[in-house]
């Protein structure tokens, strides 16, 4: 249905499709200017991380505490991506950059480039690293890059 927008009873959008699959669902190719994301900021709890996908797919953590895991929810189905910048405080702590579980607590596997190279957070006081996600089958395993380290 190319050119056509439907809005249906539940308030869903479609651009060029008539049944639309998500709140905004576009059917076509796509041409932005500029954009942004929503930045969500996560703490830790209890040395766990949650990361809700619903709500961000950038988010800034200060960690003030060990962080021994990320819990994983509301990931779309299908493929989507997420970023998580990480900056230590004034007194650096160790993170568990690949142990993730989803909300149930089952373990997501983490696989990284360089034959599995697992990478080792910076835990210099005031430093930060960038690591960036992929997952292709809705959040049941993750591909993860590493997008800097031990920036000042």
């Amino acid at each position: 249905i190319v050119g056509s927008a439907v809005t249906t009873s539940s308030g869903k959008v479609g651009l060029g499709t008539g049944v639309p699959r998500s709140d905004i669902d576009l059917d076509g190719s796509t041409r932005f200017k500029t954009y942004h994301e929503n930045v969500g900021v996560v703490t830790s709890s209890g040395n766990v991380v949650t990361l809700d996908l619903s709500s961000a797919q950038t988010f800034a953590l200060t960690v003030d505490q060990a962080v021994l895991s990320f819990k994983l929810t509301n990931p779309p189905s299908g493929s989507t991506a997420f970023t998580v910048k990480i900056t230590q405080d004034s007194t650096g702590y160790s993170v568990g950059i690949d142990t993730f579980n989803d909300n149930g607590g089952s373990a997501i596997p983490v696989y990284w480039p360089g034959g599995g190279t697992l990478p080792e957070v910076t835990t210099t006081a005031e430093k930060t690293d960038i690591y960036s996600f992929m997952t292709f089958d809705g959040g049941s395993s993750l591909y993860g890059v590493v997008g800097g380290q031990n920036f000042a």
